[in-house]
């Protein structure tokens, strides 16, 4: 069985990249900013090293990361003919719960010893992340 052919816009994986940095920002200072520092460990000095070292570099490659996946979350929406929020949704559902919560979230609490906090703060991003990108590139082809 050969996959079918599958034609993405990169001007529209741009623009849903562009909408998942902008949530991530908005998720991880002006929602859950002060939680999420805390239970990563993040005090006053490691931030204002943080601050001093600048953050440019990371936003790049996090912004890149960030178009890769997006990329791929639109393979998966043209391969399986996804074009309805409600389809979308849960593909991003299924992929969050593969691919993120049972692996890496999961891993985070038990390898790395982070909190169960941590796990829901980073969880219900990727949730609803994955979710409203799906849902913006089934409806926005």
């Amino acid at each position: 069985m050969a996959l079918q052919s599958v034609s993405v816009s990169y001007l529209i994986v741009l623009g849903v990249s562009v909408v998942s940095f902008i949530f991530g920002w908005l998720w991880y200072t002006v929602l859950f900013g002060k939680i999420w520092s805390k239970e990563m460990g993040y005090g006053g000095k490691e931030m204002k090293k943080a601050k001093e070292k600048g953050m440019a570099k990371s936003m790049i490659l996090n912004f890149i990361g960030t178009f890769v996946m997006v990329y791929v979350i639109a393979m998966f929406v043209g391969l399986l003919s996804v074009n309805n929020f409600g389809d979308a949704a849960m593909l991003g559902f299924w992929i969050w719960l593969g691919f993120f919560a049972a692996t890496t979230l999961l891993g985070d609490v038990l390898w790395e010893m982070r909190s169960w906090k941590l796990f829901f703060i980073n969880g219900v991003y990727w949730l609803v992340n994955l979710i409203i990108s799906a849902g913006i590139l089934s409806v926005w082809k």
